[in-house]
């Protein structure tokens, strides 16, 4: 045994370990001394035999069962990161869009809202005449949004009010604002449509409430 010195606690490791090892040879059986023991109750040697085949493959296969089972475990576990993994980066992507159709969305209906406090600021700029058509044009951007454009490329017809280069780009605005948010709703409502349909489909449904992304996208007024 070579000379190595151990300190109290690695000693008593290794006496515990011998030990240990000891007993399990002292309680050990070799085929012979069990063959001896059979044969003193009268079991037939070929029995014996036998019946240690089948305990040996009965061993084998828990063993065997116990290394499936290990791979199995294995594989679903590397099946629930892969999920995760997809899930994140399809519904980070998904998710990214809803909020920038959000943003644009509401982008455009800050703008529209932004055009009556424009509308009858320009108002006190003009005389009497063209004061009185702003703000009946102002009025019905208020209660009637909808017909606002239309009465606001009526109003483009007066001569007086085409020559002013500031009303007609507001009136440009104004005629062009439902539309801008037509088109900005229907460009969200298909980012939303899309990612609610990613978010209910298999497997993402699964890793979807780890991931803390909701089922539903909730919609602006």
């Amino acid at each position: 045994m070579h000379e190595k010195k151990l300190d109290p606690q690695q000693a008593q490791e290794v006496i515990r370990e011998a030990v240990r090892l000891q007993q399990e040879q002292e309680g050990a059986i070799d085929a012979q001394t069990l063959e001896a023991s059979a044969s003193e109750i009268g079991v037939d040697p070929q029995h014996l035999r036998e019946a240690l085949h089948r305990v040996e493959q009965e061993r084998a296969r828990r063993a065997q069962q116990r290394r499936i089972a290990l791979i199995v475990s294995g594989g679903v576990v590397a099946l629930l990161i892969l999920n995760l993994l997809y899930s994140q980066h399809t519904l980070s992507r998904a998710w990214a869009e809803v909020q920038l159709r959000r943003a644009q969305l509401q982008n455009v209906q800050e703008r529209k809202a932004n055009l009556l406090p424009r509308l009858e600021s320009l108002a006190q700029q003009v005389d009497a005449q063209q004061r009185e058509k702003l703000r009946t044009l102002a009025q019905t951007l208020k209660q009637n949004p909808a017909n606002a454009s239309t009465l606001a490329q009526q109003l483009l017809q007066d001569p007086a009010l085409r020559n002013d280069w500031l009303i007609v780009r507001l009136m440009d605005e104004i005629t062009g604002s439902e539309n801008r948010i037509a088109v900005e709703r229907k460009r969200f409502e298909e980012a939303a449509a899309y990612y609610e349909q990613t978010a209910r489909r298999f497997p993402i449904n699964l890793a979807r409430p780890l991931l803390g992304y909701p089922r539903q996208v909730e919609r602006p007024n």
